[in-house]
């Protein structure tokens, strides 16, 4: 994943800012649990958000315990959300999205080769279990590398494969899944791709690699955004809306805090971070 999605801190409660690291340190321990130490560094904001929303449907409290953090192993401890069913099935998403994530990368930029090998096997075993998860992922990868190819402009259709690739996490998250969560996984995940493409716009002039807002420009210059920033703007506040207009359908009554703020007020607050940075790269967790 890519570390976009996050609260927006300095407007949370106390008591819910506490919840939501709780959530981030449950997903940490059992990736380190369940695959490696390594892997650790593969979670993101990203997924917490995704097990909120999977509390929720599957209407199951986690429980709160303390520990301490590997990377603070002397001093006090720290609140870890344990639920381990639900906690497991989001990091089995997230390794398999990252495992697509570096292929991607190998493939296009000839990175990650070494995180896409150590990955491999790991994948392998999740997709006996992800069958059309991981299909779908395939898929709409390869869908986006060609409309790259292609020299496809249309952000919309490029950010409905991330989308597509989104709804099926929904899916595969909980049985529970229905359109409402459906449809603002696959929202969240149009925005994921815009507000990426926006962030990466002047690195990716500079090696000079696709993106969809860069057509025949030359440079990244306030003529650039005069010209681009109403529809960019229009690209991720028509989904951040939609997203909304989802959430507020839900039977929200787990964690409803640090999950309302992420929806609410993290997403608007991390666009706007992303627009006013003008294509300089924000700070975000990644690998």
């Amino acid at each position: 994943m890519f570390g976009y999605v996050s609260i927006d801190k300095p407007n949370i409660l106390f008591k819910d800012f506490h919840t939501y690291k709780a959530y981030y340190c449950g997903l940490c321990k059992v990736t380190g649990e369940h695959y490696s130490q390594l892997m650790r560094l593969s979670v993101n904001y990203d997924i917490v958000l995704l097990s909120l929303l999977a509390h929720n449907y599957e209407k199951k409290e986690p429980k709160f315990v303390e520990g301490r953090c590997i990377l603070r192993p002397i001093g006090k401890k720290f609140p870890i959300a344990v639920s381990k069913d639900i906690l497991k099935r989001v990091v089995d998403i997230n390794i398999i999205l990252t495992y697509y994530k570096a292929l991607d990368d190998v493939i296009d930029e000839s990175r990650h080769k070494i995180i896409k090998k150590y990955l491999e096997r790991r994948y392998q075993k999740l997709k006996k279990e992800y069958q059309e998860l991981c299909q779908t992922v395939d898929n709409n990868y390869k869908r986006l590398r060609e409309l790259e190819k292609n020299n496809c402009r249309s952000a919309e259709m490029l950010g409905e494969c991330f989308g597509e690739i989104m709804a099926s996490c929904a899916k595969a998250l909980t049985k529970n899944a229905d359109d409402k969560l459906v449809s603002l996984c696959y929202n969240l995940g149009k925005w994921i791709y815009y507000i990426d493409a926006l962030d990466d716009l002047k690195e990716d002039l500079k090696k000079k690699r696709f993106n969809p807002f860069i057509d025949e420009e030359t440079c990244i210059d306030e003529k650039f955004f005069e010209k681009k920033e109403k529809y960019i703007r229009y690209l991720l506040y028509s989904s951040i809306d939609k997203i909304i207009e989802d959430y507020d359908k839900m039977d929200i009554s787990i964690s409803e805090g640090p999950l309302s703020n992420i929806i609410y007020l993290g997403l608007k607050k991390k666009t706007q971070e992303v627009l006013e940075r003008r294509g300089n790269k924000c700070q975000k967790i990644r690998f």
